[in-house]
């Protein structure tokens, strides 16, 4: 199996703080009528806002509002900006070194360059047909009993029941038989790629990530509800201004969980507000920790946390069937957990089923862990998850990576201790 991480490049993440106020509407800076409209030339303003303004004041020709939460004091906007920005960073000088972040441009860029983001996987290694659903398969067998997801079961009887977990990802296969019964309703469904509401997967060279993604979830908490969001194109690339929609759609929806196997190497200010206010609506939100195998942890998996509590948001790396380190698994000081991430036999689409690798695998044990605590109205699951239970693999890797891999997950030992 050939692992590549598969290119996303995120559109431009300027963040542009501007006063608001009920009396008057808040002032953009005006657009410029040649620029292309295109994602390689958008930005994401932050607007401050008054509890009662209203989006009349900020809807303007060539804006588009992403997330409006005048409750919490800000709007978040995408709109066209000039050609002539650097891709290399925001203007010049010390007087807007607090105004501008460091821009990300749209583009085809791939990973090796820098200026990549990716879904973080490397692909399946084959594929069979399935005709019904695909609850904790046999084939993962050796990871259930690795995260003791026997004894989980018998400490959770709701299997996630009543718990909403949002997957934004490339999409996922509406029609597959491993999601029967599981879907949230047809009218929660979003697709920020096309701009409709049919989250279906698309052919391309990150056809079932999404799938494969939703998949592990429900074969650990088989009653939990899915609700599909699309963000990445087919070919695994996507733009930092879809996946703040999504967030923000999720949040509206009513999801606990939210499932981000996905990553930039740049961070986004627009994307730490939703992370910041998922946390303070007690959403938490799992990301996986990247597949360049080194200590780059990329965002949100990393930079993200000095913004937003670790209890809501987990980063998760990857360990095989012996708990070593995945050779392609990023780690570092700020990773919280490991799941089991190679040759995870999950649904694909056209209904099938094959395996997957990747950090994006291990990260929907976590989601599906977390829904099964959530179902049984565990209290403390977030401080017994990150600080208390799972084993600690330091001991069998290189003293290299030293206290950089956090804890493997233990299913049974987290609801055991969630009380």
């Amino acid at each position: 199996m050939t692992r590549s991480p598969l290119p996303w490049s995120a559109l431009a993440a300027l963040t542009l703080l501007l006063a608001g106020c009920s009396t008057s509407p808040p002032s953009l800076p005006p657009a410029d009528a040649s620029a292309p409209s295109s994602a390689g030339n958008t930005q994401v303003l932050r607007i401050a806002l008054s509890a009662d303004a209203t989006q009349d004041q900020v809807a303007t020709p060539g804006t588009q509002i992403l997330a409006w939460h005048p409750e919490e004091g800000f709007a978040l906007v995408a709109r066209s900006q000039p050609l002539g920005l650097s891709a290399q960073g925001g203007p010049q000088g010390e007087a807007n070194a607090n105004r501008f972040a460091p821009p990300e441009v749209q583009g085809n860029s791939v990973w090796s360059s820098g200026r990549g983001a990716w879904s973080g996987s490397s692909g399946s290694a084959s594929w069979a047909k399935l005709t019904g659903n695909l609850t904790a398969a046999s084939e993962n067998k050796v990871s259930w009993n690795q995260i003791n997801l026997l004894g989980a079961r018998f400490q959770a009887p709701r299997l996630g029941q009543g718990i909403k977990v949002a997957v934004i990802d490339t999409g996922i296969d509406l029609n597959h038989p491993a999601f029967l019964g599981n879907l949230a309703p047809a009218s929660e469904w979003k697709d920020f790629v096309d701009g409709d509401s049919t989250p279906q997967e698309v052919k391309g060279a990150a056809y079932g990530h999404g799938t494969g993604v939703a998949s592990v979830i429900l074969q650990i908490a088989p009653k939990a509800t899915v609700l599909p969001i699309r963000v990445l194109r087919p070919d695994g690339s996507g733009d930092v201004s879809t996946v703040v929609q999504a967030m923000d759609w999720a949040m509206k929806k009513g999801a606990r969980v939210i499932n981000l196997s996905l990553g930039s190497d740049t961070p986004s200010p627009a994307l730490n507000d939703m992370l910041k206010l998922a946390a303070s609506r007690k959403i938490v939100v799992v990301a996986s920790s990247g597949n360049s195998g080194d200590e780059k942890i990329t965002y949100p998996a990393g930079n993200a946390s000095q913004f937003v509590p670790s209890d809501y948001l987990i980063s998760v790396g990857s360990v095989n069937a012996r708990d070593v380190k995945s050779s392609f698994s990023t780690y570092g000081y700020s990773l919280n957990l490991t799941a089991p991430g190679e040759r995870i036999y999950t649904a694909m689409p056209d209904n099938g089923a094959g395996y997957w690798s990747g950090t994006s695998f291990a990260a929907p044990m976590v989601t599906g862990a977390l829904a099964l605590a959530l179902g049984e109205g565990k209290p403390n699951m977030l401080n017994m998850l990150l600080y208390r239970d799972g084993k600690d693999i330091d001991s069998v890797n290189s003293s290299a990576y030293q206290s950089k891999l956090g804890t493997r997950l233990d299913l049974a030992a987290f609801l055991e201790s969630a009380f």
